[in-house]
């Protein structure tokens, strides 16, 4: 029995070493493809210019939250998709209108909450603002061309558009958000409430990609979502 017992646990001491290796393994070849994906898409942004609207700059928390509602035993606890991951690759999606998306590659390292299975594994999802055809997005209500009003008379032009409430990471950053299966496909979530429940790590710490929560007078008003960010900061 003894030499039985030895026996599984040298195997274990093996299995464990070889899922090690692996993972650092992958790590290696994850961090040889985020420089060459940065690489990419920093030569595609150098080449767009920034388009901001009048009044953009203007941040808040959304209408409809309700701090009440974010606790953090919820959060924890809930039925959600919530993930540790990082962005592997962004790619344009040129051929939207009016609302520029990226399309994006993320590694989940860590299920904090959810299917458990899709940890160590890649899947795809879409980010707010990115590369646009200036035609596509520099229109009026009556669907006039209007780039000139900011200096870009070609309308096939590529330009980059944002919405500062959700900024979108940079390839090889560190991201938890929460994600919501596409049925429609096989490997696709969409981020689920973008404006909140969504936090970049930045020098090290957790911090939420809304920067409107960190204006004086809603960081004591949003103290559940700040519980949340700390639990995520002490824990992952």
């Amino acid at each position: 029995m003894k030499k039985l017992l030895s026996l599984v646990a040298l195997l274990s001491l093996i299995l464990a070493g070889c899922s090690f290796q692996n993972q650092q393994q992958d790590s290696k070849e994850q961090t040889k493809l985020i420089q060459k994906n940065k690489k990419v898409w920093n030569k595609r942004l150098k080449k767009a210019q920034t388009v901001e609207f009048p009044g953009e700059k203007i941040i808040s928390v959304p209408a409809g939250y309700n701090d009440e509602d974010m606790s953090l035993t919820r959060f924890k606890n809930g039925s959600q998709l919530v993930v540790k991951a990082r962005v592997i690759d962004l790619k344009p999606e040129l051929k939207r209108v009016l609302t520029p998306e990226t399309k994006a590659s993320i590694y989940i390292d860590k299920v904090i909450s959810g299917d458990k299975t899709l940890q160590y594994s890649t899947i795809k999802t879409e980010f707010s603002g990115g590369l646009i055809h200036a035609k596509n997005y520099l229109v009026n209500i009556e669907g006039q061309y209007t780039g000139e009003q900011f200096g870009i008379k070609n309308p096939q032009a590529i330009v980059y558009g944002q919405t500062l409430t959700k900024p979108m990471p940079k390839i090889g950053q560190t991201i938890i958000l929460v994600l919501n299966k596409r049925q429609s496909s096989k490997n696709f979530y969409v981020v689920n409430n973008p404006e909140v429940t969504f936090w970049i790590k930045r020098n090290d710490k957790y911090r939420l990609n809304n920067p409107a929560f960190y204006q004086v007078q809603n960081q004591s008003k949003y103290s559940n979502i700040f519980k949340i960010t700390k639990y995520l900061n002490q824990n992952f």
